[in-house]
C-alpha cells in the first residue's frame, strides 16, 4: 500500500499509523459501488461490537441531524453486517468502515483505501488491541473521515450529472461569469439580471434551483458571514418573488439561523460556505439552501453560487447533497 498523501494526512491525528491505496485508475473499470444515498455500512466481527461502544460511537457521530433542514435527517444513516457477511456485494458499497479488534496489535492501525472494489468508493479500516483502544482511535479521526465520505458522495451525484450537462447553460454562465459549473438538463432560466441568474427546474411536487451573482470585491470584509446574508437578502429580494403579490425571498433568522465556514481547498478556490433557510415574506414557503462565495482570482469580484430545495413536508437532505455536488464542479475559466 502507498502511504498517504499529505493533503489527506493533516485530516488525521499522527497518533496512529496510515497507510492508503490511491484511486489512480486502473485498466480494468470497476463495477458501479452500491448504497443508499448517504449511507455508511459499518462491518465489524460480531454483534457485540457492533451493539457495544464500538457500533454506538460511530452512530452517535454520523447519525447526528444536518444543519439548516427544517425537518430533521440525519447526516448519514449507519447500516451493519458481520465479517462473515462481508460478500462480493456488499464489499462494493460505496462507503465502508471495517472494524478489527486484535489483541496482539501494539498500536492501532487506520488505512485508507479509494476504489477498493468499485468506484466512487472509500473504504476505512481501524484496528485495535481492544474495544476501547478502537473507540479512542476512531474519536481522533471522525471529523477527518466524515469530510472524506462527504466528498464521495458528491463524487457519486457528480458522475451521475456529468453525461447530462446542458452545454446551453453551461456556454451561458461562462459568457456571463467567466465560470463552467455542471448543470444538468432540466434546468430552465427563471431570471436573468444584471451580474445575476437563476436557474430553475420545477416538478408538480418540488422545485430545484440554482442562483449565480457576481458583486465587486472590495476587501476581506465582503466575505464576512453577515455581509455575505446581507448581500444575498438584497439580491433575492430583487429577483425571486413569491406567488402572491408583494412576497418576496428572504434568509430565515428565527427557526434556523446560517452557519458559515471557510473552505481553502474548494475546487474553484478559497471560498465561504454558507448554509441555512430560506423563506418567504408574506406566504409560507420555506426551505434549505448552501451558497459558496469565492473570489474570483482574475478579477476584482465575487462570485456566489447556490443551491436550494422546495419540497414541503417531505425529505430535502439527499436533494440539497445533489445540489451541492453539482455546485463543486464551479471552477473559473477564461
Amino acid at each position: 500500500m502507498k502511504k498517504i498523501s499529505l493533503i489527506v494526512a493533516v485530516l488525521f491525528s499522527l497518533t496512529s499509523l496510515y497507510s492508503c491505496v490511491d484511486d489512480k485508475e486502473k485498466e480494468i473499470k470497476k463495477a458501479r459501488s452500491v448504497g443508499g444515498t448517504s449511507e455508511i455500512l459499518m462491518v465489524t466481527q460480531n454483534d457485540e461490537q457492533w451493539n457495544g461502544q464500538m457500533g454506538q460511537t460511530v452512530r452517535d457521530f454520523f447519525e447526528v441531524e444536518q444543519y439548516g433542514l427544517p425537518q430533521p435527517e440525519k447526516n448519514f444513516k449507519v447500516s451493519h453486517i458481520n465479517l462473515d457477511a462481508l460478500n462480493d456485494m456488499f464489499k462494493k458499497h460505496r462507503n465502508l468502515i471495517i472494524a478489527k479488534i486484535d489483541k496482539d496489535i501494539k498500536n492501532p492501525l487506520v488505512e485508507t483505501q479509494r476504489n477498493w472494489l468499485s468506484e466512487p468508493q472509500f473504504v476505512i479500516r481501524i484496528t485495535a488491541a481492544s474495544p476501547e483502544s478502537w473507540v479512542r482511535t476512531f474519536d481522533t479521526q471522525k471529523d477527518g473521515l466524515k469530510l472524506l465520505f462527504d466528498d464521495n458522495e458528491r463524487k457519486r451525484f457528480q458522475d451521475f450529472f456529468r453525461p447530462s450537462t446542458d452545454p446551453k447553460i453551461v456556454a451561458q454562465l461562462k459568457n456571463k461569469f467567466g465560470i463552467s459549473m455542471n448543470i444538468p438538463e432540466g434546468y430552465g432560466i427563471g431570471a436573468n439580471g444584471d451580474n445575476f441568474m437563476w436557474l430553475l427546474q420545477r416538478h408538480d411536487d418540488k422545485d430545484m434551483s440554482f442562483l449565480i451573482y457576481e458583486l465587486p470585491y472590495k476587501d476581506t470584509a465582503d466575505l464576512n458571514p453577515k455581509n455575505i446574508i446581507a448581500v444575498r437578502d438584497s439580491i433575492v429580494k430583487k429577483y425571486i418573488s413569491g406567488p402572491l403579490d408583494g412576497t418576496y425571498m428572504t434568509t430565515d433568522k428565527e427557526f434556523i439561523k446560517s452557519v458559515s465556514k471557510s473552505l481553502p481547498k474548494f475546487p474553484a478556490g478559497y471560498a465561504v460556505e454558507t448554509r441555512g433557510l430560506w423563506n418567504l415574506v408574506g406566504d409560507f414557503m420555506a426551505g434549505p439552501f448552501v451558497s459558496y462565495s469565492i473570489v474570483d482570482p482574475t478579477s476584482s469580484k465575487i462570485i456566489t453560487a447556490e443551491g436550494w430545495v422546495y419540497y414541503p413536508n417531505k425529505d430535502k437532505r439527499d436533494l440539497l447533497r445533489q445540489q451541492e455536488s453539482i455546485l463543486y464542479t464551479l471552477k473559473f475559466v477564461k
